[in-house]
């Protein structure tokens, strides 16, 4: 593959990552939406891939009933090749729900494909992430 990435090009890709985390941690589902391809398409764990306007509900659905609070968010790899890139990245993350009930900690690690629009925007195009086990120092 001919990576025809630059710091620059890499950077804006970037740029959509972090409103994705900004928009996730404060709800917004209008600046979440905004970066998402037409053609999205989601693969959680645990279920089914989500895209169209299933992906776009069950995603305003869960801004709604739970608030997400990044403890870390770390971006691992991204490489722009013409006007698709990748992204891969590892995270922690508290989920509380709104309603009351149980906080969920989560650590894990994912892949995002973007594609740059015709007018040059990113945006994203598939993302799938899974857990992972919370890593420990034995002996410490």
């Amino acid at each position: 593959m001919n990576h025809v990435s630059s710091s620059s090009e890499e950077s804006a890709l970037l740029a959509v990552i972090d409103r994705e985390v900004t928009a996730a941690a404060k709800s917004d589902f209008g600046e979440y939406n905004s970066i998402l391809a037409d053609d999205a398409v989601f693969m959680p764990p645990n279920g089914h891939p989500r895209s169209g306007a299933e992906l776009r509900t069950w995603l305003r659905q869960f801004l709604e009933d739970f608030v997400v609070e990044w403890v870390s968010f770390r971006h691992s790899d991204a490489v722009v090749d013409g006007n698709m890139g990748y992204h891969s990245y590892e995270y922690e993350w508290r989920v509380t729900p709104r309603a009351g009930g149980e906080v969920t900690v989560s650590y894990g690690k994912g892949l995002h494909v973007l594609r740059r629009d015709s007018d040059g925007s990113w945006k994203i195009l598939r993302e799938i992430w899974n857990s992972s086990p919370e890593v420990t120092v034995e002996g410490m």
